[in-house]
């Protein structure tokens, strides 16, 4: 409920915000954590985070640093890093919410957003410890993962005793008049029977179809 209120609180401030400024909203905002970083994007960009360490040797600091790095190498594949990558999380959204005019999304959508995302995104279409589980009869979260999902303004998760498998819409990116929107999401893919921990930020496309699947890519090529 606190999550809430706070986005809540943050609507006016950020409409009045944009109002202002007279364009059109691009991006409605789900996470209170982004939709304060993008009240000071030069802050959030510099703010100190836990090294994350890349091939080559070089090491990011902070968002700035992520965003010029990823363009060059990947971030080194090690439990350590894996642990770490969710700092950076918040760091992709910036980049791909960058210079955009936004908006705090409504509860009432972020929540029907996540139970989208639990029911129909393909986990096919992007890489997670379910990827290799699932095929064409089960490949959704509700179909692939026993377990009451559990819902969290624009967040889905479902715990079961060997997993917790979490997916958040954060943003949602408008692609024009008559399209539906694109939408950020943040993957956390977490073992409990072993040392994995995974976390990423993918693109998801809505469905082609009524009744289509929803469909993700990498958040270096949305």
């Amino acid at each position: 409920m606190k999550r809430w209120t706070t986005l809540a609180a943050a609507v006016l401030a950020a409409g009045t915000l944009h109002a202002a400024g007279g364009e059109a909203p691009a991006v409605r905002i789900a996470n209170p954590d982004l939709l304060a970083a993008l009240q000071n994007p030069d802050a959030a960009m510099q703010a100190a985070r836990t090294p994350l360490a890349f091939d080559g040797g070089a090491s990011a600091h902070n968002c700035r640093e992520y965003t010029d790095l990823s363009q060059k190498s990947q971030p080194v594949e090690s439990e350590r890093n894996f642990a770490i990558r969710s700092e950076y999380l918040l760091c992709d959204a910036l980049r791909l919410t960058a210079g955009k005019p936004f908006v705090a999304e409504k509860p009432a959508a972020a929540k029907a957003q996540a139970r989208t995302l639990y029911e129909k995104l393909d986990l096919r279409t992007f890489p997670s410890s379910l990827h290799q589980r699932a095929d064409a009869k089960k490949h959704t979260l509700k179909t692939l993962l026993p377990g009451t999902p559990e819902y969290d303004g624009g967040a889905v998760a479902v715990d079961t005793p060997e997993q917790r498998f979490r997916l958040e819409v954060v943003g949602a990116v408008a692609q024009g008049r008559g399209k539906k929107p694109d939408w950020i999401v943040w993957v956390s893919d977490e073992s409990k029977t072993g040392s994995y921990r995974g976390f990423s930020t993918i693109v998801v496309h809505p469905a082609r179809t009524a009744s289509g699947p929803y469909s993700a890519a990498d958040s270096a090529r949305p």
